[in-house]
């Protein structure tokens, strides 16, 4: 059994918590971009996109798991002069996505850091891992739509993630692909296979966001014991990841 899980924050697991995710089919995961203060220096943010693909890869190797990086800003993470991460990101390689980028309150800053990091991974033609907050949900997706919309980023290198119930249908019908990530807090397994059923499997993609807080590792592999769908917890992200 090969299950990918496509957005972790491997950062915030032990070797040990990756080789149990392993062990229990989860052979490939995304580690997603995040630094869990407010950084004071573009440098941190460079700093973890080197770690991220040169360190974290070899950890999933001690635990038998193949892990790809996605590199970027997230909303909670923007350090000044922003834009010299971008320009480091631009150089760089050794990423399949630009990734979690997206918006938090919806500030100025935000939307301004979201669109030039949107604008980049149209450029580098690579997929962009897109974050929505637990709060105001709806509000800040339509913010979201509306920076892709300026942009015109390709429907098919948009991930919106961390979706809800109610957010599903209208990434959906932008032709976006939809996120579902299973975790308490967020989807709980049943919800996950409701959507499923209600909206196919063509565009949904299974993750667990697990990281630095507690978190359920092998919500991946729970929903695929919970509906057997391979599309949504591998195949999907092979496809649109090209892992």
């Amino acid at each position: 059994m090969t299950l990918i899980d496509t957005h972790i924050h491997s950062e915030g697991r032990s070797v040990e918590d990756l080789r149990h995710m392993a062990e229990n089919g989860i052979k490939k995961a995304i580690t997603c971009a995040f630094y869990p203060i407010r950084p004071g220096f573009p440098e941190t943010l460079i700093d973890l996109a080197r770690k991220l693909t040169e360190f974290e890869p070899e950890r999933g190797r001690k635990a038998g798991m193949e892990i790809h990086s996605a590199i970027g800003i997230h909303p909670r993470c923007i350090p000044p002069d922003w834009q010299r991460v971008l320009d480091f990101i631009e150089s760089y390689s050794g990423y399949v996505a630009i990734g979690e980028v997206g918006l938090e309150d919806g500030s100025d800053e935000e939307r301004e850091v979201l669109k030039a990091q949107l604008q980049l991974a149209k450029k580098l033609d690579i997929p962009a891992i897109i974050h929505t907050p637990r709060k105001n949900k709806e509000a800040i997706l339509e913010k979201t739509l509306e920076i892709l919309d300026a942009v015109s980023f390709p429907e098919e290198l948009a991930l919106i993630d961390h979706n809800s119930v109610g957010t599903v249908r209208v990434v959906l019908e932008k032709g976006y692909w939809a996120g579902i990530t299973v975790q308490p807090g967020k989807l709980s397994v049943g919800e996950a296979v409701m959507i499923i059923e209600e909206f196919g499997d063509d565009r949904l993609i299974a993750n667990s966001d697990t990281g630095f807080s507690e978190s359920d590792m092998l919500a991946v592999r729970k929903l695929h014991d919970a509906c057997g769908n391979e599309r949504v917890v591998r195949k999907n992200a092979e496809r649109f990841f090209k892992i």
